[in-house]
């Protein structure tokens, strides 16, 4: 009898840890050591070089690589849960749950203010720019030909009775006008620019045709601007209002940024190559009525569409100069003249889950608003269609169900899509993941963003994981030819006065010898 309650005691701790593996009953991952944050760190070992870690080799030399890989997602439990897992130098962050679906975490102190700090001055340095949008339907991509138009129209006709009311054609113009036009703001330019021709306050697809032509985004913009000047009831808001930049952790020499990155790796508790692999670190800057209004940073699952991330390989030239590769994570060449290498109105954006660090301290505003977070009854119909719209939080940030006030050094973690129970990787997207940033009423807001991207298709991620691999080992190889070249310009050294007999003396001479010299 002793003896098989021992046995059934090592089944059952042997359960618990793998049921603690899998985000269940225990909440803390990782190592529990003791100390401050900066102690552990002095003692913590990173990947020796900055642009190529020797965890990223080929798929066929990594033996854990035989088996499927899986993704972990923490489990909300319950609002005010605590989960606890290790960072890269063993100190214990709490993950505080703050909705559940989408699940979201905060996690204060997530950063120190020497490292919000350090973030910024490397953004300064950087330079920031106006900040974009992921933008897919915009008519100046189009040739015109009904083969290109149909689908626009199908996807526009949410509720496929062959005509777009206002509130779809709201939907379609979101892109072009920079901002979201009401539903009777939308009937009142139809009207203006003679769009619907029969007067039934609706688009068939005939007049959707006719109205969908390259030079439509310069004639939506005169508009809104023509009504701004003439009507003072007219309210429009550009859906963002920042400036930008984007930090490249994986190919950055600075110790600061590799760290971040591996924080966010245990984080996470992600294979490593996900993480490194995904966009740059997005630094941005919100002055006095800046803004993000509410959006999905990941879109719907779609066999239609590849990963934007994962088709960028598909883009890529071996012969191409560096210059000409997108910035990862902005869909920009680099000089950002909107150059694509591949067409955003052709691909979809593949966010797993979202990081977002809060880099200062707003004197007042700014929020990070989830509006319809926890709203297990909620429905998107007629969302869109009301004056003023809900995604507006200019107007509705205090009547989201979430808001998340900005204190330096946290962060917030949440995710954009399921795990798919079947096969362990990316499922559907959170339909309650809608977030947005309010508008900075007093002072300054800069913060940061991690994406991770997951292509839902397993082996193109896989593939691309190998594509990052080859680009980063280029990447080292033209530096090490660019130091190999600069060290041949270098001229001879001249000869210093020093007798050599007296330099090589010198140079026998121990530290404590020097000293006592």
């Amino acid at each position: 009898m002793e003896k098989l309650l021992v046995t059934w005691s090592v089944i059952c701790l042997v359960f618990a840890c793998s049921h603690s593996i899998a985000g269940g009953s225990s909440d803390v991952l990782g190592g529990d050591l003791e100390g401050t944050r900066e102690d552990l760190a002095e003692g913590s070992v990173l990947p020796d070089d900055p642009l190529l870690d020797e965890t990223l080799i080929r798929q066929e030399e990594r033996p854990f690589m035989e088996k499927r890989l899986e993704l972990f997602q923490y489990e909300p439990i319950e609002l005010g849960h605590v989960h606890q897992v290790a960072d890269e130098s063993g100190w214990m962050m709490d993950l505080v749950t703050m909705a559940l679906n989408p699940p979201v975490f905060e996690i204060h102190n997530f950063l120190s203010d020497e490292e919000c700090d350090h973030v910024i001055d490397l953004a300064e340095e950087s330079g920031l720019d106006n900040s974009t949008l992921f933008v897919r339907l915009m008519p100046s991509r189009t040739n015109g030909s009904e083969d290109e138009i149909i689908p626009i129209f199908e996807e526009l006709d949410l509720d496929e009775d062959s005509y777009l009311d206002p509130a779809e054609f709201a939907n379609g113009l979101l892109d072009i006008a920079g901002g979201r036009l009401s539903e009777e703001d939308v009937t009142v330019l139809m009207a203006d620019m003679e769009l619907d021709a029969d007067g039934d306050h609706r688009l068939d697809f005939q007049e959707f045709k006719l109205s969908w032509i390259p030079d439509l985004t310069d004639t939506i913009s005169k508009w809104v601007k023509d009504r701004q000047n003439s009507d003072d009831t007219f309210h429009f808001s550009s859906t963002r209002v920042s400036e930008q930049t984007w930090l490249d952790q994986s190919r950055y020499e600075d110790l600061t940024l590799r760290r971040l990155h591996e924080r966010v790796v245990k984080l996470l508790q992600l294979p490593r190559d996900i993480v490194v692999s995904s966009e740059k670190l997005q630094v941005v800057r919100y002055q006095v009525g800046g803004h993000y209004h509410a959006h999905f940073d990941s879109s719907d699952l779609d066999d239609t569409l590849r990963c934007s991330h994962t088709e960028y390989m598909f883009g890529a030239n071996e012969d191409a100069p560096e210059e000409s590769f997108p910035e990862r994570g902005s869909g920009e060449s680099s000089d950002g003249d909107r150059e694509h290498r591949w067409d955003s109105g052709n691909v979809r954006l593949c966010r797993y889950a979202t990081v977002l660090f809060y880099l200062n301290d707003v004197e007042e505003g700014g929020e990070t608003a989830f509006p319809v977070a926890d709203n297990e009854t909620f429905s998107y119909e007629g969302f869109d269609s009301e004056s003023g719209s809900s995604h507006d939080l200019s107007l509705h940030c205090y009547d989201s169900n979430l808001v998340v006030k900005p204190e330096k050094g946290k962060a917030v973690l949440w995710y954009n899509h399921q795990v798919n129970s079947s096969n362990g990787w990316m499922g559907d997207a959170y339909d309650l993941s809608l977030h947005g940033g309010c508008d900075v009423r007093r002072g300054q807001k800069w913060i940061a963003n991690n994406w991770i991207d997951i292509d839902d298709n397993y082996e193109r991620q896989m593939d691309y994981h190998e594509f990052f691999n080859r680009e980063l080992n280029r990447d080292k190889e033209r530096l090490e030819r660019i130091e190999e070249e600069n060290d041949d310009d270098k001229p001879t050294p001249v000869s210093s006065d020093i007798d050599d007999d007296e330099a090589i003396l010198d140079s026998s001479v121990n530290s404590d010898e020097r000293d006592e010299l």
